[in-house]
């Protein structure tokens, strides 16, 4: 299952799931999903796309060459 980050749209809070590839649904602010100013898509978070995505090994070598 892969990472996804994503982020709020009203406050810019990024935060990072594992979510399967048909999970098409976006999650909702954990702070602005009460607050009554940002309603519906904005109280949902984006799914952004971030260079350095997760898995990585500490020394770069995935351990192959062991």
């Amino acid at each position: 299952m892969p990472f996804y980050t994503f982020k709020c749209r009203t406050c810019g809070l990024e935060k990072e799931e594992i979510r399967g590839m048909n999970d098409f649904k976006e999650p909702l602010c954990p702070r602005c999903q009460y607050n009554t100013e940002a309603e519906g898509k904005y109280e949902r978070m984006k799914k952004i796309f971030k260079p350095n995505a997760k898995p990585a090994s500490k020394d770069g070598s995935w351990g192959f060459g062991k």
